[in-house]
């Protein structure tokens, strides 16, 4: 176990790429060993047929070699085949002995059907109508049955009828004859490799399309559109070359198996081309005009019906495949990263499969014919795209990650730099406010208390001996009055109207009642006022001063009425006095009133709000309309 840990340390080490590369030599090797062509015990190979048609003029019987293609070179192709296949003469002692034999077609279509000395066995498509579905793709085996079978050996014949399709080729591969377990254990494997797994391969495409096109949806990156799009145009061709019968027209069907498959080659270059970072060069922009010819030729081919213009058509997509490889190897020579390695290995295995089939299935080179490759490098293939799709999101993911962090940070270093400029301008704030306020108590107090004690101070001076204590002690009284508001404004109210007023009230009812004045309070719950913080219960202290010594100086009244109410987001504050009405009194000099007038509006338009004076016949009324919170 030591000997082995520094292989496996040094293997750990190996990038993606490298990895790939060997298991990639694995698995072909094996699937090199599982398809060397052996022959399969207990069967015999058919490998001759007398082919004859006289739908096609060829009615005289002509041997003919197996495997056998024959294209609408042989004129109608839905015209009728008829292959004669003789039976091994090995299999006869299996008959004797009474033991299930069949026949195994690996390969034959477009429609086929068996018949065994006039007997129907089988039927594939033969008379299915507007039916699509091509039965080479899939092998079957058919039981003989042993009552059938004539005593004289070569008078045992077996008939293959085939019918083809225009721009279909069409034709019969090798036929085995055997033992009926053997050829159909035979069959399931082959089923595997050409249905199944074709299968697997398409909803590979299909999940790993759809996944693509997600993460595009998020990322906007042009790599997985490409992707996404050569994956999901794959699909039909896939879905169409198993052996599912589609109801419509074959023609329409075939027309799209074919352009599934340019269009899938153009995407993928491209994708390979984003990929390698070719920009646009002359051969990328070759393929986009041929995906765009891609459905007009092959719309041509299909009304010409001509297969040489396929011929032709693919011709082309392999030269552009052939010149996109020369294009990476000259892209190799400046370097590439992990994930372009990983897609050079996989591309070449991918060739190697196609090439295997090529020279297997079309020349005749050593190996299972019936079992193709390319089914298989097709998955490794899309697993290589996938592994590039992981990566590069994985990437974008660390990216993004990383972009966020370094986000998080700035943003962090900003919100500290930001609250400490904060509490900076808080403190300058309240630093400001604490000097507007005392710079408001003492304008407060020298326009009020300070005016009051000199014009007492002056009325001592003056008066000597005949002072007039009763007046001193009245305007010492009002000063006192004066500094009781100011502290009152001080205290915290929250808006609170009605609270306000009460405070007023309990300095102004004195006065009131030695003026003979009745009060009449009907103050309610209202709505709390905005802006009547310190200032403005003072600016309100202010105003209802000057009209209460207003009715009480000049109205002559009885009695005054105080009243809060809310109307439309507003709170109303009315103050009406039964007197002979503020502005018709002839002892109140106009500038006077006016001056006095005049401060109110300013305090209450101070406070947001509004003020009218209204003649009530008898007596004025003043209401106060302020902004509700």
């Amino acid at each position: 176990m030591s000997a082995i840990r520094p292989w496996l340390a040094r293997g750990a080490a190996w990038p993606a790429y490298a990895w790939a590369a060997a298991l990639l030599v694995v698995v072909l090797s094996l699937l090199a060993w599982v398809t060397r062509g052996q022959a399969i015990e207990g069967a015999w190979p058919i490998t001759q047929a007398q082919i004859s048609s006289p739908e096609l003029g060829r009615p005289d019987p002509v041997t003919q070699s197996l495997p056998h293609l024959w294209d609408d070179g042989w004129g109608q192709p839905r015209a009728t085949v008829i292959y004669r296949l003789s039976l091994p003469q090995a299999l006869q002692p299996l008959v004797e002995q009474g033991q299930p034999v069949a026949l195994l077609l690996p390969r034959a279509g477009v429609r086929y059907r068996v018949l065994f000395n006039g007997e129907r066995l089988t039927s594939t498509m033969w008379a299915e109508g507007t039916v699509y579905l091509d039965a080479a793709n899939r092998a079957e085996s058919v039981r003989l049955p042993l009552t059938r079978f004539h005593a004289d050996w070569q008078a045992n014949r077996i008939e293959v009828e085939l019918q083809g399709e225009q721009l279909r080729i069409a034709g019969l591969g090798v036929v085995w004859a055997g033992a009926a377990d053997t050829l159909e254990a035979r069959q399931r494997w082959l089923a595997w490799w050409q249905v199944e797994l074709t299968w697997m391969v398409a909803a590979s495409a299909l999940m790993l399309g759809l996944m693509s096109l997600l993460v595009w949806l998020r990322t906007r990156e042009r790599l997985l559109a490409l992707l996404a799009a050569g994956l999901l145009v794959l699909v039909p061709r896939l879905v169409l070359s198993t052996p599912t019968p589609l109801p419509g027209p074959f023609p329409v069907w075939d027309y799209l198996h074919k352009l599934s498959f340019t269009w899938y080659c153009g995407f993928m270059y491209l994708f390979m081309s984003e990929l390698f970072g070719f920009g646009q060069g002359w051969v990328r922009r070759t393929v986009v005009v041929m995906m765009a010819i891609g459905p007009v030729w092959l719309l041509v081919q299909a009304g010409v019906g001509d297969y040489d213009l396929y011929r032709v058509w693919t011709g082309v997509i392999v030269l552009v495949c052939v010149l996109a490889l020369i294009k990476v190897i000259h892209r190799a020579r400046w370097g590439l990263n992990p994930g372009q390695r990983l897609m050079v290995v996989v591309g070449v295995a991918t060739l190697v499969t196609g090439l295997r089939d090529y020279l297997v299935v079309q020349l005749g080179l050593p190996g299972d014919v019936d079992i193709r490759w390319m089914t298989a490098g097709s998955l490794v293939l899309m697993s290589a795209m996938a592994g590039v799709m992981v990566r590069r999101t994985g990437d974008a993911m660390a990216q993004a990650e990383r972009l966020n962090q370094e986000l998080a940070r700035r943003v962090a270093e900003r919100e500290a730099e930001f609250h400490a400029v904060y509490a900076r301008l808080r403190e300058v704030e309240h630093q400001q406010v604490r000097e507007a306020e005392r710079r408001r108590i003492t304008r407060d107090m020298h326009d009020g208390l300070g005016s009051q004690l000199v014009q007492t101070l002056n009325l001592v001076r003056h008066a000597g001996s005949s002072l007039d204590l009763p007046e001193v002690e009245r305007m010492l009284h009002h000063a006192l009055e004066d500094l009781r508001l100011t502290l009152d404004s001080l205290e915290p109210m929250e808006g609170d109207l009605p609270t306000i007023l009460g405070t007023l009230r309990q300095r102004l009812s004195p006065t009131l009642a030695a003026a003979g004045i009745e009060l009449d309070w009907q103050v309610q719950q209202v709505a709390a006022v905005e802006g009547l913080e310190a200032q403005g219960v003072m600016h309100l202290f202010r105003c209802l001063q000057e009209v209460f010594a207003n009715v009480v100086k000049h109205a002559r009244a009885s009695r005054v009425c105080v009243r809060t109410w809310d109307e439309s987001g507003q709170v109303c504050l009315s103050i009406a006095d039964n007197g002979i009405g503020f502005p018709d009194h002839p002892d109140a000099p106009a500038t006077a009133r006016g001056r006095g007038i005049r401060n109110i509006r300013l305090r209450v338009a101070e406070l947001g709000g509004e003020v009218r004076f209204v003649c009530a016949q008898p007596g004025t009324r003043v209401e106060f309309r302020l902004k509700a919170r």
